[in-house]
């Protein structure tokens, strides 16, 4: 059986924009090799199945690595039953930019991400919570996500 519930998208909460940014400081071996940033907002918290959510943001790289932008829709299914939690991350759907070489920055100016079925979160549940987060972050090639 599915468990459904209706979140009106529609409320002034879900309707507001957010905007974050984040600094990182980069090392190789304990050795300081710069810095990258990133300044993202988007224009409402709520989405629907179908809607595409439109990214602005900038990225700033001074590390001598070269890094990637990305953007991702990820699904956090929290479990909870008999005193014990368990929890399951999930990647939905993603995009990437072009590679962001050192000294430079990149600018996405309504980069496009749509959001796939989905289901719908459970709102008012006490064993089983469905959070979904857009996450926003640069990715140095062969090493773990830097911001």
């Amino acid at each position: 059986f599915e468990v459904m519930d209706l979140v009106d998208v529609n409320t002034p909460d879900l309707m507001a924009p957010v905007s974050a940014k984040k600094e990182k400081k980069v090392s190789c071996m304990f050795i300081p090799d710069g810095r990258v940033s990133v300044s993202a907002r988007i224009e409402r918290k709520g989405f629907c199945e179908g809607d595409d959510i439109s990214i602005h943001a900038d990225f700033e790289n001074t590390c001598s690595r070269i890094v990637v932008p990305k953007a991702a829709i990820v699904a956090r299914h929290t479990y909870l039953a008999n005193g014990q939690t368990k929890v399951l991350t999930q990647k939905l759907s993603s995009v990437r930019g072009n590679h962001i070489i050192s000294g430079t920055c990149a600018s996405w100016r309504g980069k496009s991400l749509r959001v796939q079925k989905i289901r719908p979160s459970i709102l008012g549940c006490n064993i089983l919570r469905v959070e979904y987060s857009l996450l926003i972050y640069v990715s140095v090639p062969g090493s773990k996500k830097v911001i």
